[in-house]
């Protein structure tokens, strides 16, 4: 299901309406005039509200905290049973994934594209979604996306990757993060915090605290291919981890990564590189983040993904100047 982390909270109790606020903070992104949506939108019978707009009420309750009626409720049903867009993960290499998503910028979705089209993707809010929802265009005649309002949509037709963490880096690269800074500025804020290696200083640090629902979910990898629908989870699972940190006031947190398995070398390092870079761009407290590995080989794995990111190499400054 598209919303799968909506499951927990279908038997809604008021004890979990705190960790649901948060969790629909993180997962959705609305128009900056939601507002003014969410007024027009507000009588209506959930069973006649389209996805977008169940998205907009959901937003909209967690930022006012009012669930006196069982609209809430209605609506995660609802939206429980949309079935999962996700698509498989590319196989292209960092460096290319790089090189295309500089490009995304030049290769906007223009209504003229829409006729031989099937699916849009956004990375301002990840959404993957048919075409059929695009009802808006900008005066450029650039697709604007249903779910967030921006005109930063792409189609399939430009032959462009369309997965989750794709999706996920390329919000990195081209979103503003709450530091206000674009990338090449956040370059330099990855090359201070972020590091790996294979033994720690216990007095220096805190410890990243794993829960063990998600160690058990997680460990699974060192055994089967990642799918689509997992990259989400896997990134959320590890943002709740340093999120806690983040929380304490904490200024460094370590990730003691044990992994014993040759599988998924590339895939689980890439995405516990993106979740330690999105959180170091977005966190307050949290500054400086130490990944610890026994794996040898994960080990070489992570510095030659962080490499890419942190060294000031002639693409990055090409696709991005």
């Amino acid at each position: 299901m598209k919303y799968w982390w909506l499951g927990k909270y279908k038997n809604l109790e008021v004890k979990m309406l705190p960790a649901l606020f948060s969790d629909i903070q993180y997962f959705l992104t609305v128009p900056k005039n939601y507002i003014k949506i969410y007024e027009k939108i507000q009588d209506t019978s959930v069973s006649l509200l389209l996805e977008e707009e169940m998205c907009i009420v959901l937003y909209r309750i967690s930022v006012t905290k009012n669930v006196k009626d069982s609209k809430i409720v209605q609506i995660i049903d609802r939206l429980l049973s949309i079935p999962d867009t996700s698509l498989p993960i590319s196989d292209y290499s960092l460096l290319e994934m790089l090189e295309e998503i500089g490009h995304l910028r030049l290769k906007k979705a223009t209504v003229e594209k829409l006729d031989y089209s099937n699916v849009a993707a956004c990375y301002t809010c990840l959404n993957v979604f048919y075409i059929d929802k695009i009802k808006k265009s900008n005066k450029k005649g650039q697709c604007i996306c249903p779910f967030c309002g921006r005109n930063t949509l792409y189609l399939d037709s430009d032959l462009i990757p369309m997965n989750y963490s794709f999706l996920f880096l390329s919000k990195i690269f081209h979103g503003i993060s709450s530091l206000g800074c674009d990338f090449l500025k956040l370059q330099k804020i990855i090359k201070k915090g972020l590091f790996v290696c294979n033994s720690v200083d216990c007095s220096t640090s805190s410890f990243v605290s794993i829960p063990e629902d998600f160690l058990q979910y997680f460990n699974q990898f060192q055994t089967r291919k990642i799918h689509g629908e997992d990259e989400a989870k896997i990134l959320k699972g590890f943002h709740d981890s340093l999120d806690s940190i983040n929380q304490a006031g904490i200024y460094e947190g370590t990730i003691l990564f044990h992994w014993d398995s040759e599988k998924n070398l590339f895939e689980i390092g890439y995405l516990l590189i993106l979740v330690c870079m999105s959180s170091l761009i977005n966190f307050f407290y949290l500054k400086r983040i130490v990944i610890v590995t026994d794996n040898p080989m994960l080990l070489k794995e992570l510095n030659t993904i962080l490499k890419v990111f942190s060294k000031k190499r002639p693409l990055i400054k090409k696709i991005f100047n």
